[in-house]
């Protein structure tokens, strides 16, 4: 295979960073994410994200522990950066034991969870840049957003925040400094990067439809 090693490229994760950096930015700036940074976004709008994700999250997990033994990907199965029994949690705290009940689907999450299906399926490699999306940011500034919401919600003894809580990690810096090396580390051979970068920004575009069709379910603006 032609593949790429760290010496003659940049490491995945800055072509990535900075081949995304678009539609990040378009992601972050929807109505709906600019209501929830600004404090405003009503309760129940926050509360349909954790539905819509869960199924998001949920599926990203299987696929991840399916190719544990993937000699490609299989280094990125961490199960300390799965979300999907947190956002559980959260979800008992803002509905109650009958949690489950609320759980639904919506064109633009089973659009996102049918892409990450067919990567699975069709190219292993393509899950890279979807789990780094996923996981990555809210290793960052997870504990900055669950400080706002905690102020917004009026959330004690992070009780409905447990997303943010990545407890089995000790140190955030030095784990995600493991991370990039591990995604760095993956085989890719120099036809893979332009493809590797684009499943990148079809997932911030996917974020963002989730988020957009959300703040038009709610009438946030």
């Amino acid at each position: 295979m032609d593949t790429n090693t760290a010496q003659e490229r940049e490491p995945l994760s800055k072509l990535l960073y900075h081949g995304t950096s678009e539609a990040h930015r378009a992601a972050e700036n929807t109505p709906y994410m600019l209501a929830l940074f600004q404090g405003r976004l009503p309760k129940d709008a926050y509360v349909a994200w954790l539905v819509r994700f869960h199924a998001v999250y949920s599926e990203l997990e299987r696929t991840t522990g399916a190719l544990r033994e993937d000699p490609a990907v299989g280094s990125l199965h961490l199960p300390q950066l799965n979300r999907t029994e947190a956002i559980e949690r959260d979800l008992a705290h803002f509905n109650g034991p009958g949690w489950r009940d609320s759980l639904r689907t919506s064109p633009a999450t089973d659009a996102y969870v049918a892409r990450l299906r067919r990567v699975r399926e069709e190219w292993p490699l393509g899950l890279v840049p979807h789990q780094w999306i996923r996981y990555a940011g809210y290793l960052h500034g997870g504990a900055t957003l669950a400080k706002l919401l905690r102020t917004t919600y009026g959330l004690s003894d992070g009780a409905g925040l447990a997303f943010y809580d990545f407890t089995e990690i000790e140190d955030n810096r030095a784990f995600i400094s493991d991370y990039h090396a591990r995604m760095n580390a993956v085989p890719v051979a120099a036809h893979d990067i332009e493809p590797l970068v684009e499943e990148g920004n079809h997932a911030f575009r996917g974020n963002a439809a989730i988020t957009v069709e959300l703040g038009e379910e709610f009438g946030v603006s």
